[in-house]
């Protein structure tokens, strides 16, 4: 298409092309700014059927607002011809540069944080669009793959942009893929016929294959008497986190990313086997929270996997996902942004001269014993041999004790009626006194206690932490901690070790009461430990790794790492509506009395600001480990 001016734009340059459009940058002739221009093929714009289904729905499309969709601004159709304003994402060349020139720019392997950056804002666009009610059902993309995600590169990191959503559905999927369909067969027979060449034979097959393996089975094969539903989309999220990882597509019998990327260390066998299972009802419903659920599981049972079937892969995964979230519905994270709560009167809770030296109660430390096995009465009648856990020398090893703050007790609130839905109602609990460690545990700290054991695990055999996962390495028989890492937090440590640790030197876990009462640092009702806002230079979030211990400021009581660096292990059981009971009985509470998870409080180098929050809870099976979990004690205080 030759043009240089459509309507009150001046075309400047193609910037694309796709199967029913062109796209270029153009300049408004009087606001002399720079948008992207879509202009709608004309084989569709000539069917009145077409034309009908597009000024009905597209309009919709101009209400899409996300930071990782690109902008519609308007539609316009001028002597015949149907486009789209679109925000340009171009370079300062004014270059496109897609996924796909990305991947090939970057080599063979991607690092494992990009990967998860890039995947992170194209799920939270797809859970954003799932959620809206376009021509009474979701609005989805049916059309998702690297073409059409772009990449802009900032000293802030990687953004990612979706375009095309809703597109698919106003032109109508079967003829998405006909047309690709088409355009290969067409080029294929030019290729053959008049210039013998492989050339534009590879070419049309890769297009055709952008398309057709980035399709979920019901798309494939669908039946035209059923609509297709948001679960296609979840399907081409599988797709693509393989094939970020992979760069080859998820056919047949294929190696799990485990053994792609041994290096990488988050569970991505769980979440692409869960993505990409062939029953849609089967498949997430919130990718968010798949990723946050899914990639923090162990890896133990499905790291193994070589190239299975997809019988053998599901009976895999539904061990593993006995390690993973159930999220509820009710749970699920609100999608629209904390409103700038009004900066009142900041009330901090005095602490009287006398109280800055803690005065902790003496705790009974209790050191690891091995029940006899009560199996061993039948050893000569059955024949049989038992596990007898290995006795461990105990050594004389010496802790190093981390300072302490007391925290003073009183009435405090808890929860919050703006977050999801376990933390709420807000109410007041009220705590007694009690003392806690000033920083999370450190790798050298944690040292000790290994040494201490003997090993990596308890006397119920329950793993302490998994060494490969952390920045401690065991070598000839010797602990030893990665260089730079003494002062960082010990990582994927149980909730069993985390115990265990803590009875070792005579103290135990905080409560998750206790432990919100101190994240807000003696400021009533605190959003965040630093007040209602907190940034970068406050906490270590959404970064690339842990680091020391006390590298930022302290909160209100002295505690420093409290929010960031690495989620923290509380002594309580974890129930979504437990804060219902809690409002009933205020008094030092401790969580349920049974339950499957157990809490973790204060979010991780990689989590997101929302997660800084006093009031947001995580929780976790006792048992897993993750590179993202640590730990700090507690005592009480007479």
């Amino acid at each position: 298409m030759e043009i240089s001016i459509i309507g009150d734009y001046k075309i400047l340059k193609q910037l694309g092309s796709s199967s029913f459009s062109e796209v270029f940058l153009a300049e408004h002739k009087f606001l002399k700014k720079r948008y992207a221009i879509k202009v709608i093929d004309e084989s569709l714009t000539q069917n009145k059927n077409f034309i009908k289904s597009f000024e009905d729905k597209v309009g919709f499309l101009t209400t899409i607002d996300h930071p990782a969709i690109v902008k519609i601004h308007d539609i316009s159709n001028v002597d015949g011809k149907y486009f789209l304003v679109m925000d340009p994402i171009v370079n300062d060349n004014n270059e496109v540069l897609n996924l796909e020139k990305y991947l090939n720019l970057k080599g063979d392997v991607l690092p494992e944080l990009e990967i998860e950056t890039i995947l992170r804002q194209i799920a939270s666009a797809l859970d954003y669009a799932h959620k809206l009610n376009f021509n009474n059902q979701p609005l989805c993309h049916f059309s998702l793959k690297p073409s059409n995600i772009f990449i802009k590169i900032s000293d802030h990191g990687l953004k990612v942009y979706i375009s095309d959503f809703g597109l698919s559905t106003i032109i109508g999927e079967g003829k998405v893929l006909f047309k690709a369909y088409e355009l290969l067969v067409k080029e294929m027979a030019f290729s053959e016929n008049l210039i013998k060449s492989d050339s534009l034979d590879v070419s049309s097959k890769y297009k055709f294959l952008q398309n057709y393996n980035f399709l979920s089975p019901e798309q494939k094969f669908k039946d035209l008497n059923e609509k297709l539903s948001f679960k296609s989309d979840i399907f081409t999220f599988g797709v693509l986190a393989y094939y970020l990882i992979a760069r080859e597509f998820p056919e047949g019998y294929f190696d799990l990313p485990s053994k792609i990327a041994p290096e990488y260390k988050l569970n991505w066998d769980l979440l692409i086997c869960k993505c990409l299972q062939k029953d849609p009802h089967r498949r997430p419903d919130l990718l968010v929270e798949a990723l946050n659920s899914f990639l923090s599981t162990d890896t133990s049972d499905i790291s193994s996997l070589e190239i299975l079937s997809w019988e053998e892969v599901e009976k895999k995964v539904e061990n593993a996902m006995q390690m993973s979230f159930e999220f509820s519905s009710e749970v699920s994270k609100l999608e629209k942004e904390l409103e700038e709560k009004k900066n009142n009167e900041v009330k901090f809770t005095t602490i009287d001269e006398s109280d800055k030296k803690p005065i902790i109660n003496p705790q009974k430390v209790e050191r690891p014993t091995y029940d006899a096995d009560p199996g061993a009465i039948f050893n000569k009648d059955l024949n049989v041999s038992y596990y007898q856990p290995k006795k461990v020398e105990i050594k004389d090893v010496e802790p190093i004790l981390t300072e302490m703050v007391i925290i003073p007790g009183g009435s405090f609130s808890r929860g919050s009626e703006k977050g999801s839905r376990d933390e709420k109602p807000k109410h007041k609990v009220n705590i007694n006194n009690f003392a806690l460690d000033i920083h999370p545990v450190t790798n050298e700290q944690f040292v000790r206690f290994l040494q201490f054991m003997g090993g990596e695990k308890d006397s119920n055999n329950n793993d302490i932490i998994r060494l490969r996962n952390s920045r401690i390495k065991r070598t000839g028989g010797k602990l030893i901690i990665e260089s730079g890492y003494a002062k960082h937090p010990v990582v994927s440590v149980s909730w069993y070790g985390a115990v265990a640790y803590a009875k070792w030197i005579g103290k135990r876990l905080p409560t998750e009461a206790e432990w919100e009462v101190a994240a807000q640092g003696g400021i009533e009702s605190a959003e965040y430990p630093t007040g209602i806002n907190i940034d970068h230079t406050q906490a270590n979030f959404f970064n690339s790794d842990t680091t020391s211990v006390m590298s930022y400021p302290p909160n209100g009581y002295g505690l420093y790492d409290v929010v960031g660096n690495v989620y923290e292990w509380c002594e309580d059981w974890y129930a979504y509506n437990y804060y219902d009971t809690s409002l009933q009985e205020p008094e030092d509470p401790k969580g349920p009395p049974q339950g499957v998870y157990r809490v973790l409080r204060g979010g991780c180098w990689k989590s997101l600001k929302e997660d800084m929050r006093c009031s947001h809870r995580h929780r976790n099976n006792p048992g897993t480990v993750n590179s993202t979990y640590g730990f700090r004690c507690a005592a009480d205080v007479s």
